[in-house]
């Protein structure tokens, strides 16, 4: 069974932490009317990346099994897949025709997608939160110590990160990095996760991260 050592999750929400004068929670491009109306929805968002290196056959696969994760995260809260876009893979060699930001809406039939899952594109995301912020990135990645023959088990833990970070902090204190071409998309927060087994072993991780919705 393999790990999801090259997989990135982040995790995004429709309210964002700081607290304003008043004592209530904003974020940015939140309203007045928004704050008033107390931000009524709390759904929370799903985003995936792959190492850059990945093709397009494999990134549709890992499509598969988020999704099959999604719906583990389905039986308990209220999520959404945000689409990660798609650009510049190494077999497209068409240095003419733009390769940056690419919706799947030009590769897949979204409306047969969300009878599966509920699915968006990552633009509706940033709309719906109100800026381009991810609360949590989580990088999954093997053991250090691998595993020994015959003694296989599904697990995930947070260790420290075996590989350098493609994420770093800005002034602000931001983690920028590649975000699908987006260079106004920070990260908040980045972990490494050390992950062996299937897809849904990280769920009960992120039902259990209330700090990223």
């Amino acid at each position: 069974m393999a790990t999801l050592s090259f997989v990135f999750l982040l995790l995004g929400a429709v309210s964002w932490p700081p607290a304003s004068a008043s004592g209530q929670e904003f974020w940015p491009g939140q309203s007045a009317a928004d704050i008033l109306s107390g931000a009524a929805s709390r759904r929370r968002y799903l985003l995936y990346d792959v190492n850059p290196p990945e093709g397009f056959n494999l990134r549709r696969d890992v499509y598969i099994r988020i999704a099959s994760l999604l719906k583990t995260l389905l039986k308990t809260e209220e999520w959404v897949l945000v689409l990660p876009p798609w650009g510049r893979l190494y077999h497209w060699q068409s240095p003419d025709i733009h390769q940056v930001r690419i919706p799947w809406s030009e590769f897949f039939d979204l409306p047969s997608l969300n009878k599966n899952i509920p699915v968006i594109e990552y633009e509706q995301f940033i709309a719906e939160s109100g800026g381009p912020f991810i609360d949590q990135v989580y990088v999954l990645q093997s053991y250090a110590e691998g595993w020994k023959e015959g003694t296989w088990e599904e697990k995930v833990d947070e260790r420290p990160c075996i590989d350098q970070l493609l994420y770093s902090q800005d002034k602000h204190e931001y983690y920028r990095g590649w975000f699908w071409g987006y260079e106004e998309t920070r990260g908040l927060n980045v972990s490494c996760l050390s992950v062996q087994g299937s897809a849904s072993i990280v769920a009960p991780l992120l039902l259990r991260n209330t700090s990223a919705r």
